[in-house]
């Protein structure tokens, strides 16, 4: 099973949304609260080539970027084999 991690906040819909479709999938992944842990935000954007917002979804700690992104990815058929790895 692939590890996930996703960077996110309680409040943020796409967080949700992203959060939906791996657990429809089956995936567990670990969640990191940057405003909880306001200091992992820096991190975050160090890892995810600048980008500042939420979600940002690491797979294996391949970035795969936002909500969009993964879904984008799901639909041209490329998520199910990254977990799969």
């Amino acid at each position: 099973m692939a590890n996930i991690v996703i960077y996110s906040k309680p409040t943020c819909p796409f967080c949700v949304k992203a959060k939906d479709l791996l657990k429809k999938l089956g995936q567990t992944f670990d969640v990191v609260d940057i405003a909880a842990q306001p200091e992992k935000r820096d991190e975050m954007i160090a890892k995810a080539n600048g980008r500042h917002t939420v979600p940002q979804i690491f797979i294996d700690d391949q970035h795969i970027g936002g909500c969009d992104d993964l879904y984008a990815l799901h639909e041209k058929g490329g998520l199910e084999p990254l977990l799969k790895a």
